[in-house]
């Protein structure tokens, strides 16, 4: 079998380029770039207790794909999924500032879900917080409430 030669095949790619570009694609295989999540859980999420959230804190919730904050106005939660393509965010502190950040595509969003970098367009949906008499908490996955909204944590 004749093999072209560099010079007549324009679309054809070195062993050696093929071998980088290889290495590269791996090695970005590997990093934490995000996952694709394909929900929040519905229904009821049992999100700890009011005594272990301060004021200004933010914090995703174990095992699930949602956030808990609260604010001097209350208890908010939003889901942890980027409204881009639907991959988790993580919290980003950069210096005093905290964003939330999509590793997919790099869409931020400010601690209360609206976008400050896209390409995302559309803000972090909210839930339901409800709070109970002994001071547990719990989300409501399948209630969608306005980004001003807040549960009083007393």
């Amino acid at each position: 079998m004749d093999q072209p030669d560099a010079d007549s095949c324009s679309a054809c790619i070195s062993r050696r380029a093929m071998l980088r570009g290889g290495a590269a694609g791996a090695v970005m295989m590997a990093l934490p770039l995000g996952c694709t999540a394909s929900s929040h859980t519905p229904g009821p999420i049992p999100a700890g207790n009011v005594t272990d959230l301060r004021v200004g804190a933010l914090q995703p919730v174990d095992s699930e794909n949602v956030f808990l904050a609260r604010d001097t106005q209350g208890l908010y939660a939003m889901t942890r999924i980027c409204t881009h393509q639907g991959q988790l965010v993580s919290i980003l502190a950069i210096g005093p500032a905290t964003v939330l950040h999509c590793y997919g595509h790099g869409s931020e969003f400010d601690t209360n879900g609206a976008v400050i970098t896209g390409p995302a367009t559309r803000p972090l949906e909210h839930l339901r917080v409800d709070l109970a008499a002994d001071g547990s908490i719990t989300i409501q996955g399948d209630q969608f409430v306005t980004a001003d909204t807040r549960t009083p944590a007393g």
